[in-house]
């Protein structure tokens, strides 16, 4: 009854000009709120129970719609309260409406604006090693005027642990490149030769924290031991690993659609062992 009571008042409030949206880290937003073209897939992942590694962090885009003349903050809710620690980001975009910069903000987040106004934000979970294995609620909440708009997550903690490691950055793909740009380096430095690590990050942005959560997932993959490509078979990926070594990338995105990755985390957290 919770759910669809949340649900329910989301409806309502996007009839009234306010919305919620919650989407993952593969479907950036532009500054009008929806998904940059280039980016863009038929069937986007419905983020309702995503499932999250342990010792990790788990990314996602919220987007809120308010109308003008109102006040309004947003904040995410937990239960259990603070299951996972939860940090939100504003995005900012770049001339041409790509989203990439990242600040830092406290929660709740607090605002009114004079006309009609959407924002975009980037909200990293940290999952600690310890933390048992079950379902959270993660939920985003906006409250706007006299009303609440919430979007129910129900977040599944999996015996995926990430081991420690060192954080290595090679140079980040263009802001106007697909989000999946930002696996080639890690899984190639894994899968097909060692790469010199370039890139001294400064700050926050998209791209970075994209880079770190697929640092992750390499990290992951050598603890289990898993065979080379099979990952990236998971991932839906066309070619073996020496052909997928030597082939441009745009050779073998074309086929995929940009959110093939979130398969590749799926078969990763499903093979994981305590």
């Amino acid at each position: 009854m919770r759910r669809w009571l949340t649900v329910a008042l989301g409806s309502a409030a996007l009839a009234l000009g306010q919305d919620l949206r919650v989407r993952s880290e593969f479907q950036r937003p532009g500054p009008d709120g929806e998904v940059v073209s280039i980016d863009k897939v038929e069937r986007p992942r419905e983020i309702l129970s995503p499932a999250v590694a342990r010792n990790a962090y788990a990314s996602y885009f919220l987007t809120i719609s308010v109308p003008g003349g109102v006040d309004w903050y947003l904040e995410v809710g937990q239960n259990p309260e603070n299951a996972a620690r939860a940090v939100l980001y504003q995005v900012g975009h770049d001339a041409a409406g790509f989203p990439d910069e990242l600040t830092k903000v406290e929660m709740p987040v607090k605002g009114r604006s004079e006309k009609p106004e959407v924002r975009s934000y980037w909200l990293d979970l940290w999952v600690d090693e310890g933390a048992p294995v079950r379902r959270i609620k993660v939920e985003p909440q906006v409250w706007v005027g006299d009303r609440w708009i919430v979007y129910p997550m129900e977040v599944r903690v999996q015996w995926a642990t990430v081991p420690q490691f060192k954080p290595q950055f090679w140079g980040q793909p263009a802001v106007a490149a697909r989000a999946d740009a930002v696996m080639i380096s890690p899984w190639r430095d894994y899968l097909c030769r060692q790469l010199p690590a370039q890139f001294k990050p400064e700050k926050a942005t998209v791209r970075l924290l994209q880079h770190r959560n697929v640092l992750q997932d390499v990290a992951l993959a050598k603890k289990m031991g898993v065979a080379a490509d099979g990952a990236l078979k998971a991932g839906g990926v066309p070619l073996e690993k020496e052909a997928w070594c030597a082939a441009p990338s745009e050779s073998w995105q074309k086929e995929l659609a940009t959110e093939w990755y979130l398969r590749v985390r799926d078969f990763l957290y499903r093979n994981a062992v305590n």
